[in-house]
């Protein structure tokens, strides 16, 4: 329950870590989104540097969010690696107490053939020794003799069967022993593959989450590349603008140019008119001295006329 309260809240500052990128994220555009604003409000804005900066926004926040996803992958991996490896760890001790279980259930098996082979040898004598009972009632020494060498392998083997009894009951602790460490570690090799388990379940997640991320970066580079696209077009169009530009200024140098030639055309016809004004005013003024000249003598010469008459 601990641990899981401890997960959830793990979680959930993760949550809130991710959060806190997204705002400052989404702040960081906010304020390039204002200032291409700014840059776009000028008489004459630059658009082929604000699609630039476009452009390497776009591209700096895709390499952001592959470094993250990256960087996630990489974790997960490491931890996948560090549980696997302690999965083998725990599986080589318990195929190493298997063996060890193995070896002294073997040894157990040859002590209790050892004791039963004893017993049965116990039985043969016994019965040895109760037929040479019934058989020599006669024979009391030799049989006092017999049954004191018989008393004595008997003890001898009454001993060895109580050795071997004790060893047996040793062995059979070993081998409760090893079974609750067969029992522990199988109890944690549980708790492992359940750790395992629920690791998988967080790389599955993740590994949708890394999807979903994907799934994102390629919608981002489909708008990098609707944007590269518009960005070729203005940059047809702006190729366009400044080949008319250049048209629009050789026709206006060549304008500037007639323009400038009809004003020397102009100035050479006002100076020709006023030359032919000033000789048309001469002529005009030779022409009335001649007129007043003439008359004065035509008057002189009817006013000599008359007292002829």
């Amino acid at each position: 329950m601990e641990s899981s309260s401890e997960a959830r809240i793990l979680d959930l500052e993760e949550e809130v870590k991710n959060l806190s990128d997204e705002l400052m994220q989404c702040q960081a555009d906010k304020e390039f989104v204002w200032s291409l604003w700014k840059r776009l409000q000028v008489a004459n804005p630059d658009l082929t540097q604000a699609v630039s900066l476009v452009v390497e926004r776009e591209k700096h926040k895709a390499e952001i969010k592959d470094r993250k996803v990256l960087e996630i992958l990489q974790c997960k991996d490491y931890m996948i690696q560090e549980l696997e490896q302690k999965v083998t760890e725990h599986k080589q001790e318990i195929d190493n107490l298997l063996q060890k279980r193995a070896t002294v259930e073997e040894e157990g098996a040859l002590k209790k053939e050892e004791l039963k082979a004893l017993q049965e040898h116990l039985t043969r004598k016994s019965q040895e020794l109760e037929e040479m009972k019934t058989k020599s009632m006669k024979k009391e020494e030799e049989e006092q003799q017999v049954v004191h060498a018989l008393e004595k392998e008997k003890e001898g083997l009454m001993s060895c069967c109580a050795a071997l009894r004790a060893d047996l009951e040793e062995k059979q602790r070993q081998v409760n022993s090893q079974q609750d460490q067969k029992n522990t570690a199988q109890a944690r090799l549980k708790d492992l593959e359940k750790d395992l388990h629920n690791t998988l379940l967080e790389l599955s997640t993740l590994q949708r989450h890394s999807n979903d991320l994907q799934a994102q970066l390629t919608t981002k580079e489909r708008e990098v590349a609707t944007k590269e696209e518009q960005l070729h077009r203005l940059c047809c169009d702006f190729a366009d603008v400044q080949t008319l530009y250049r048209q629009s200024s050789e026709h206006a140098a060549e304008q500037s140019h007639l323009i400038k030639q009809l004003e020397v055309l102009n100035l050479d016809t006002q100076r020709v008119l006023r030359n032919q004004e000033e000789a048309h005013t001469a002529d005009t003024t030779s022409y009335q001295r001649v007129f007043t000249a003439t008359h004065v003598r035509q008057s002189s010469v009817s006013a000599s006329l008359i007292p002829i008459c």
